[in-house]
């Protein structure tokens, strides 16, 4: 007859190779003889958690260990049990007091720490690291994953500590520097100045190592110095040239040089290294609707949605393309999607009002609100005198410095200028009456419904999804374009300029050189009206110097004082400007306009066409390739040659 240490140890074969059935039965007869042996109440309590008898099998592990608690084992199993039960703060418990009996057991609790964190629970996280780190305090991987772990609960400063401790620890791994640097990168001032420091004393330790220059990549990139960038880049590259992420990073900054074959080149590499990547077939969707290839960017951004149907990114440029391609029954639909990224994403939920969906209001007021910038504001503000005809109450509520020219353009619109928080009058359920005499006017309706005003356009548009446009539709105050034109010389043709754009991502394709701009247009009898904000003071004086009749509007802010902006646009007999806020003034006053474009144009301007359903009086001069302004030019100098021949003279209304 075996004994009970031959039939544990039987059972435990059987239990090792699957036989769960036939290994319970045999630890049952233990028990029966032996109703407190610890080992066989532990393997058994083992066996019926993975039968999936949780609770039973704790029980049976916590007899074991009031038995016999000095077996590591016997806490690290109950932990592992307790854990898959959920009650992760009596798991840690007893993996802590399964590490005082055995500090190699460490291991597991950085484990359950790490698989916390996968699981969403930082703060269960740090507690485990925090305990292990107090075993093992010089243990720099700990102290690197305790500082991931307060990273993610958003103990920033702890977590910075953290790391700063793991340098000392080990002054000579280059690794430590760029995790300390790569983390500092993220902040702003003086802590952006000590990334760099760290990342190049990574670089002195190991240069060789390619996460490094990507960090340092990185830092310079979101410095705006993206030449170094792309050098950082490429010497990661020469360390090792299968990291995709290298490869797609440099593409990226490629894109911001306006390098675009070598971006779509670099992008190529990155997806054959990761052709599975979300983020890789999103960056080559954007880098193929720079080139004007919508099509392209389609299939990419679909195959981006497929791996990772959450991608914001790739919803946009979906919708961009579909948009630029004039599939607008698609384009309009996909574009609802811009809520879940920014800065759209920052504005979603600003109004408790239900979204407005065409239906009538029975005499209430409909809230249009701008959400995106000035020029697609004054864009979309097209659309309103088309719901005022059709019987709609509107109010707006948009950009300050848009407030005094709306107002005026559009009087049966109540405009109301954006402020964050919203204006309480646009929030409540029932707006609360004005301060009027009720004998003169009756207290303003409630506010039925809500739309952002890039939603309007699936509202509004034909049956085909073509947009729809009242423009022109904005008045100009009439006394200052008077003053505006009174100062272009008597008889001459004004010609009102613009030329670049800040925007960090299109500038570097659509923005002109204004001496470019300026000896393209300059003849005599022209003057050039700077229309462009900015300080442009420098580069204005010496094409003046060289005899090009050129100046600014006198006492107008160009950036702050958009009513007389606009005062001065109508003051002109041709706008050409570039495709900045300047177009849209300029469309919606019905000046005539040439927009200088870049060869893969913004989706409102669509493809191969002269005109735009948007702004009648806009003539869209597109380059044949990208960077080459020759065309574009050319086409404004023929309107302007048009436009001379008849010389025009005298005040320009609205």
């Amino acid at each position: 007859m075996a004994t009970v240490q031959e039939a544990l140890l039987i059972a435990f074969d059987l239990h090792q190779d699957g036989r769960l059935d036939e290994a319970d039965g045999i630890y049952r007869r233990i028990l029966d003889a032996v109703p407190g042996h610890a080992m066989a109440l532990h393997l058994r309590g083992v066996l019926l958690g993975q039968s999936g008898r949780l609770e039973e099998g704790c029980a049976l592990i916590r007899q074991a260990i009031a038995g016999d608690g000095t077996q590591p084992d016997f806490h690290v199993n109950l932990a592992s049990l307790l854990e898959a039960l959920g009650r992760r703060g009596e798991a840690l418990d007893a993996m802590v007091r399964a590490v005082g009996l055995d500090p190699d057991r460490v291991v597991q609790l950085n484990g359950f720490a790490t698989r916390c964190l996968e699981a969403g629970w930082p703060g269960e996280a740090v507690r485990a690291l925090r305990l292990a780190v107090g075993f093992q305090p010089l243990a720099i991987a700990l102290r690197c994953n305790l500082a991931v772990a307060l990273s993610a609960d958003g103990r920033l400063a702890e977590a910075e500590a953290e790391r700063r401790i793991a340098l000392l620890l080990n002054p000579g791994d280059a690794e430590l520097p760029r995790l300390l640097g790569e983390w500092l990168s993220r902040r702003e001032g003086a802590a952006r100045e000590e990334a760099g420091r760290m990342l190049r004393r990574a670089l002195r330790l190991d240069p060789l190592h390619h996460g490094v220059w990507n960090g340092a990549g990185r830092l310079h990139n979101e410095a705006g110095r993206l030449v170094e960038a792309r050098r950082a880049y490429e010497a990661g590259l020469a360390v090792d040239p299968a990291v995709a992420e290298l490869w797609n990073n440099r593409s990226n900054v490629l894109k911001g040089l306006g390098e675009l074959d070598a971006a779509l080149t670099s992008q190529h590499r990155a997806a054959a290294l990761k052709p599975d990547e979300a983020g890789i077939h999103n960056n080559l969707a954007d880098t193929l609707l720079l080139m004007d290839r919508s099509d392209d960017a389609l299939g990419h951004a679909r195959a981006a949605l497929a791996l990772d149907p959450g991608l914001g990114d790739a919803r946009m440029i979906r919708a961009l393309a579909l948009l630029s391609l004039g599939r607008f029954a698609e384009g309009w639909a996909a574009w609802e999607e811009r809520w879940t990224v920014p800065p759209w994403s920052l504005a979603a939920g600003r109004f408790p009002q239900p979204l407005w969906t065409g239906q009538p209001l029975g005499g209430d007021r409909l809230l249009v609100w701008g959400e995106q910038g000035v020029g697609d504001e004054i864009h979309f503000a097209a659309l309103l005198p088309l719901l005022v005809r059709a019987g709609v109450r509107c109010l707006l509520e948009c950009e300050p410095r848009l407030v005094p020219l709306f107002a005026r353009s559009l009087p049966e619109v109540e405009v109301v200028a954006r402020d964050w928080p919203p204006d309480p009058r646009l929030t409540q359920p029932d707006i609360a009456p004005r301060r009027v005499d009720p004998a003169l006017a009756p207290a303003p309706a409630p506010i039925a419904a809500q739309i952002p005003a890039g939603s309007l356009p699936r509202l509004l548009a034909g049956a085909d999804g073509v947009p729809r446009s009242a423009a022109p539709y904005l008045v100009p105050d009439p006394a200052r374009v008077a003053g505006f034109r009174a100062a272009i010389p008597p008889g001459a043709l004004a010609v009102g300029i613009a030329w670049h754009t800040g925007n960090p991502k299109y500038g570097r394709s659509r923005n002109i050189p204004l001496r470019e701009l300026a000896h393209a247009l300059h003849r005599p009898g022209v003057r050039l009206v700077v229309l462009q904000y900015g300080d442009w003071d420098r580069e204005i004086a010496a094409l003046a110097a060289e005899g090009v009749d050129i100046g600014v509007p006198p006492g107008l802010d160009r950036w702050n004082d958009l009513d007389g902006l606009a005062a001065a646009a109508a003051a002109t007999d041709l706008v050409v400007t570039i495709d900045n806020v300047t177009v849209h003034l300029a469309g919606a006053l019905g000046r005539p306009t040439c927009a200088l474009l870049p060869h893969a144009a913004e989706w409102r301007w669509l493809r191969e066409r002269p005109d735009t359903p948007w702004y009648p009086t806009v003539t869209l001069c597109r380059q044949p390739a990208p960077k080459d302004w020759s065309e574009p030019l050319r086409l404004a100098r023929q309107r302007l040659d048009r436009l001379a021949g008849g010389l025009v003279g005298g005040p320009v209304g609205g």
